[in-house]
């Protein structure tokens, strides 16, 4: 430790008087010659860089850590103590050592995704050949959008009992259902519920879908359900103002004029039904999937959507005004922006990706 001692001594003036730009041009020069021959260094070497860079990191800009985690995440022997710092920062900060560093062992993640939340979570979903403990504790914690990425990664472990889990919330979630058929990795008696699951939710989509000619598909009895639920529909004032919508909204779409702008309008003046019939032609979604974004359970669909197509702020702000539940609610609009402006752009792409597949299932 005398090397290490010494090596903080020479620093001291600089970590005491030094600027900030000062200490980033030192960190700099340091993670330069710590790059420069990682490849040879034993554990003892990289631990004094550990102890230097770590007290240094703690005194700069966020940009500078983002630099320095990006520079350090795909380095095999990187100081461990730095990047387990680094992970616990965040989330810009973070992002690239949970996704690539190799230094984060299984516990390192597990601790971190409880530190941190879904932010965290979901960048660790990204990472290559995660293990059981880390699956399990992601599916019991993370919530659905977490759940979803983490059954997406291929090249993710899960235990006999996370695979149980997953499937069994399939049967109620048919984006899981697409992405969990995807895998080849399903128990074959777990793999027989999932089947099953599936039968049922085209069968429940089948019989709830408000085209008659679709109703021929099922047997007679599933047949004059959905003929009853279609004439019902179309005598409801609700059928009448989606139907209308629709019109209206294939016209704009047709002819070019739909867009975001378009949609901030219908949302602003609280026309619910010519905003979900936009968001679906825009997201390429079909009406129940948009009506669940929109309105259901999960309030962070909207804001994956929206941050999947490149939507602002204000238009994402627009449509969860639409909500009777927390529409007017400035904490819960506040604590939905803080996470619209953290979230990452391709794990939304990803996340719209599944509900697409969905969507296209038979």
């Amino acid at each position: 430790m005398s090397s290490v001692s010494a090596l903080l001594r020479d620093l001291e003036a600089t970590m005491t008087r030094g600027s900030t730009d000062d200490r980033t041009q030192i960190l700099a020069r340091l993670t330069d010659l710590f790059l420069s021959t990682a490849a040879g260094m034993e554990e003892d070497q990289v631990s004094i860089f550990d102890v230097v860079i770590g007290r240094l990191s703690r005194a700069i800009e966020v940009r500078a850590r983002i630099e320095l985690s990006e520079r350090l995440a795909p380095i095999p022997n990187a100081p461990s103590g730095v990047v387990r710092q680094l992970a616990l920062d965040e989330i810009a900060v973070a992002r690239p050592v949970l996704i690539a560093s190799k230094r984060l062992t299984d516990q390192d993640l597990v601790a971190v995704s409880a530190a941190k939340g879904r932010d965290h979570m979901l960048a660790i979903t990204e990472r290559p050949d995660l293990g059981e403990p880390v699956t399990d504790f992601l599916i019991l914690r993370g919530g659905r959008v977490v759940t979803h990425a983490v059954a997406a990664n291929q090249t993710a472990r899960f235990s006999r009992h996370g695979m149980g889990v997953l499937v069994m919330r399939a049967v109620q979630d048919d984006a899981l259902q697409a992405t969990l058929g995807s895998r080849s990795d399903i128990p074959a008696e777990l793999l027989d519920q999932l089947l099953v699951a599936a039968k049922n939710s085209a069968r429940r989509r089948l019989t709830a879908t408000l085209e008659p000619s679709l109703a021929g598909a099922v047997d007679m009895a599933v047949e004059r359900g959905a003929q009853a639920i279609v004439a019902e529909a179309q005598m409801s004032d609700g059928y009448a103002k989606i139907n209308a919508a629709l019109i209206e909204i294939n016209r704009l779409h047709e002819a070019g004029q739909l867009d975001e702008a378009k949609l901030v309008e219908f949302a602003a003046a609280g026309a619910l039904e010519h905003a979900m019939c936009a968001v679906a032609a825009l997201a390429q979604l079909g009406l129940p999937a948009t009506e669940q974004i929109i309105l259901g359970t999960d309030r962070d669909a909207v804001l994956l959507v929206g941050r999947a197509l490149g939507w602002s702020w204000e238009t994402t702000r627009a449509l969860i005004g639409l909500r009777k539940d927390l529409g007017k609610s400035e904490v819960a609009i506040e604590r939905a922006r803080q996470s619209f402006r953290t979230l990452n752009t391709t794990t939304a792409q990803r996340v719209l990706g599944f509900l697409r597949m969905r969507d296209a299932q038979p």
